[in-house]
C-alpha cells in the first residue's frame, strides 16, 4: 500500500487529469456539434461558414471527445482508487468507471460505426466493395459489398475488445494478488539470521 505522500501525488494527478480530459472533451464535442450542422438553415440562410462540414471532422471531433472521456476514467481511478484500501465506496466508484468504460467500448463505439457506415457513407448491400478474383472461388462471380465490409469490421471489433478486456481483467487479479501476498519472506537461521546460499 502506498504512503499518503504517494497517494496524495496520485490523487493530484488524477485530478489534473479529469479536469483536462473535461476540457478536452467539451472542445470535441463542440467540434463534432458544429461540423454536423447543415450549411443552410431554413430559410436558406448560410450558417458559420467559416467552420468546415463534412463527416471527417465530425468523426474526428467524436474521436477527440471520446479520448477527453477516457482520460476522465482514468483520472477518477488513479485519484479516488489506484493504491487504496477498498471500500464500498470505492468499490462504487470502480463499478461506475468500469460500467461507463464497457458502455463505451460495447455500446457507444459500435453505434458511431454503424451510424457512420449505413447513414453517412451508405455502404448498403447493392455497393460492391471488390469482387474475388474467379481463379480463387472455381470461376463464380464472388462479390463482397460495402454492407459485409461494416459488419466484419463490427463483429471483428466485439470479439478483440472482449478478449482484451477478459485478458486485462485476469492480469488485473493477478498483479492484486502479487501486491497482497507481497515478496517471499527471506528464510532465517534458528539464530534469527537471513539464510544466504553457499555453493559447495
Amino acid at each position: 500500500m502506498a504512503d499518503d505522500r504517494e497517494l496524495r501525488r496520485y490523487s493530484n494527478i488524477g485530478i489534473a487529469a479529469i479536469g483536462v480530459g473535461a476540457v478536452i472533451s467539451i472542445v470535441g464535442f463542440m467540434a463534432a456539434h458544429f461540423t454536423g450542422l447543415d450549411t443552410e438553415d431554413a430559410l436558406g440562410r448560410e450558417i458559420y461558414p467559416a467552420i468546415p462540414r463534412g463527416w471527417v471532422y465530425e468523426t474526428l471531433g467524436q474521436i477527440v471527445s471520446l479520448t477527453g472521456v477516457l482520460i476522465v476514467l482514468g483520472g477518477i481511478t488513479l485519484a479516488f482508487l489506484y493504491q487504496r484500501e477498498m471500500t464500498w465506496a470505492r468499490a462504487s466508484i470502480g463499478a461506475s468507471v468500469f460500467v461507463s468504460l464497457m458502455m463505451i467500448l460495447f455500446g457507444i463505439i459500435p453505434n458511431e460505426w454503424l451510424t457512420l457506415t449505413q447513414s453517412t457513407l451508405e455502404w448498403t448491400p447493392q455497393k460492391i466493395a471488390f469482387t474475388i478474383p474467379p481463379a480463387l472461388v472455381l470461376n463464380n462471380q464472388v462479390d463482397i459489398s460495402y454492407a459485409a465490409i461494416k459488419d466484419i469490421v463490427s463483429g471483428t471489433y466485439s470479439v478483440v475488445v472482449l478478449g482484451a478486456v477478459a485478458v486485462g481483467m485476469y492480469q488485473y487479479q493477478e498483479w492484486a494478488k502479487r501486491r497482497r501476498e507481497g515478496p517471499p519472506p527471506t528464510p532465517v537461521s534458528e539464530y534469527g539470521r537471513p539464510l544466504t546460499k553457499v555453493d559447495a
